[in-house]
């Protein structure tokens, strides 16, 4: 089997694995690392457009009878690759969607995973007419019924830019919270237990696990939650700020150098490390324009009181000793 073979195998069988409830936090991880190998990504994006375009097929064919598929009931799939003999990449794909849907035979609709790399974003073009944003090392599943379109954040940022249709709202779940839309661009930002929505155009609904009273929030406004805490913080922004990311910016107004550094972390293998008394509370104000590690360290540490130090493993950075405390 050629390595391009054997990713199209790989990527069936990972959308098939993630989509099972019983997926963890290895699973993303090792998904993560594997999205990585060089080819795997391209394998993975045709595989889910096959997947993609069977089930809006197959709800057409069904009509509103349809009922929605659990995603226990996916079945694992394998693929005789020893027939495919010099199709390429376009045939090797539809042999894929000949194995996942059989002559006669239609998959009902499931969840479908989308995903990035580290340094890698996405445009990803939704049936309905809806467009998302997706900012790296991220992973979002979407399912769309007849009675609502559902998204869930399971980690990361995205951008979205949701076609009106009030007959079937847009529910967005991160964490412990749901955001519920009828036409609108807002961000959704997942990131270490730690949730922002932040609207640029439209009105959006936040409600928290447990809450009956949902959070509106206007243009320019953004929703700050702690996963598992209660009560939310609402304040006035910059919105374009918030998705500087689409144009390779990352945009601060006084945050700590701990926010900063995570951010970096989504877009490089090698990690960059905090050591010292305070350093991770060091604030910063700026523009960094996203390019390679080494450029964005350097103007990290010309602009703030910090040392970078490489090391084998990652980048250590450190408070120099006249930074204020």
């Amino acid at each position: 089997m050629s390595r391009s073979a054997q990713h199209l195998q790989e990527a069936a069988d990972w959308l098939a694995r993630l989509q099972r409830p019983e997926v963890e936090e290895a699973d993303w991880l090792a998904f993560d690392a594997w999205l990585g190998e060089p080819g795997a990504a391209q394998a993975y994006d045709a595989v889910q457009a096959i997947d993609e375009e069977i089930f809006q097929r197959g709800s057409a064919i069904r009509g509103e009878s349809a009922e929605p598929r659990r995603a226990a009931a996916r079945r694992t799939f394998t693929i005789d690759w020893r027939w495919l003999g010099g199709l390429g990449a376009a045939g090797a794909a539809a042999a894929v969607a000949l194995v996942i849907a059989p002559w006669g035979e239609l998959l009902p609709p499931s969840d479908t995973l989308y995903a990035t790399a580290k340094g890698e974003s996405r445009a990803i073009q939704l049936a309905d007419g809806s467009h998302i944003d997706l900012n790296t090392d991220s992973h979002l599943s979407v399912r769309l019924d007849k009675d609502a379109r559902r998204v869930t954040v399971h980690d990361g940022q995205a951008l979205f830019d949701v076609a009106h249709d009030a007959q079937r709202p847009f529910l967005i779940t991160a964490g412990d919270e749901t955001v519920r839309v009828v036409g609108t661009k807002f961000d959704v930002r997942r990131r270490d237990g730690q949730l922002t929505v932040t609207v640029l155009r439209g009105l959006v609904e936040v409600s928290t696990d447990g809450d009956d009273s949902p959070v509106r929030l206007r243009p320019g406004q953004m929703l700050e939650h702690v996963e598992g805490a209660s009560g939310v913080v609402v304040h006035a922004v910059a919105a374009e700020d918030q998705v500087g990311w689409r144009s390779g910016r990352l945009i601060y107004r006084d945050q700590p150098l701990e926010r900063i550094v995570g951010d970096m972390n989504h877009y490089f293998e090698r990690p960059l490390r905090l050591e010292g008394e305070n350093t991770a509370n060091l604030r910063f104000s700026g523009v960094l324009i996203v390019d390679g590690q080494d450029a964005m360290v350097r103007r990290l540490t010309s602009l703030m009181p910090i040392s970078a130090t490489p090391t084998d493993d990652a980048i250590v950075l450190r408070g120099r000793p006249s930074a204020p405390h």
